[in-house]
């Protein structure tokens, strides 16, 4: 087989990784969830990456979820903070990810090889 055309395959590959890589690092929307009856006691929201919850004015407990930092926070109305660490589990296409970029890996290496 030809190494440039085994070159050009992998290059595909890697593009197509880092096309679907580039989509799912995409900012989701801020939701707002408010939990309660007519009086609203707890509300919870998404947050980004770069936000912070002790930056956050709150009216009432609220839940920080980051699913980019993989963090749960809650903060109460006096500002007293809590921090959890959560487990979020991999898409079928983050695995597959992960597996195409370890093949490249792999055969690139071959390559390297093969060329000294």
């Amino acid at each position: 087989m030809n190494n440039q055309y085994m070159i050009d395959n992998l290059m595909r590959q890697r593009e197509k990784i880092d096309d679907m890589l580039r989509t799912y690092q995409q900012p989701q929307p801020m939701n707002v969830f408010n939990v309660g009856g007519t009086q609203v006691d707890f509300e919870a929201r998404m947050i980004g990456k770069d936000e912070k919850p002790s930056d956050i004015m709150v009216q009432r407990k609220t839940a920080f979820i980051s699913l980019d930092n993989s963090t749960l926070t809650i903060k109460e109305i006096n500002g007293d903070i809590k921090e959890y660490k959560i487990q979020i589990p991999k898409t079928k296409e983050q695995l597959e990810n992960e597996e195409l970029k370890r093949k490249i890996k792999d055969l690139e290496e071959k390559l390297r090889e093969r060329g000294k």
